[in-house]
């Protein structure tokens, strides 16, 4: 497991390197490029994880969703034709089940349940016609 969370650690670091250049003198810029590193790494770790039942890997992939802000699950919608987003404290809960370190687990629900943005919106999975796809924020 270590070395699948250091291969994603990689690729999360050359992602935001290949990044970093464009957004040099805007600082919000960057911020928004570290956190969609962040969701693309979160999301795809909290698969694995759940595809292998790893509740330590679910729990750092809780961990980086709750510091990049509200995100959708893809596919899914709630009432309203709104996004459903990820529950930081359902992912806590079910990386304990899985048999990760309550107290981490319990730290990592606290954290989703401060707001980690003054900013309303979410993050969401957006493609266009050419299948060009990247996760965008949708809000203030």
């Amino acid at each position: 497991m270590q070395s699948l969370l250091k291969k994603l650690a990689v690729a999360a670091i050359v992602t935001a390197s290949a990044l970093a250049p464009s957004f040099a003198n805007d600082p919000a810029s960057k911020e928004t490029a570290d956190n969609r590193t962040k969701v693309a790494t979160a999301v795809a770790l909290a698969n694995i994880a759940m595809a292998q039942r790893d509740g330590e890997a679910l729990l750092v992939a809780a961990r980086l969703l709750a510091s990049a802000g509200p995100v959708a699950k893809l596919g899914e919608t709630a009432a309203g034709g709104q996004p459903a987003l990820y529950d930081i404290g359902a992912l806590a809960t079910s990386a304990k089940e899985l048999g990760a370190d309550a107290a981490k687990a319990d730290e990592v629900a606290r954290m989703g349940a401060a707001p980690t943005s003054s900013a309303r919106g979410y993050w969401y999975y957006s493609c266009d016609s050419y299948n060009n796809c990247m996760w965008i924020w949708v809000g203030d």
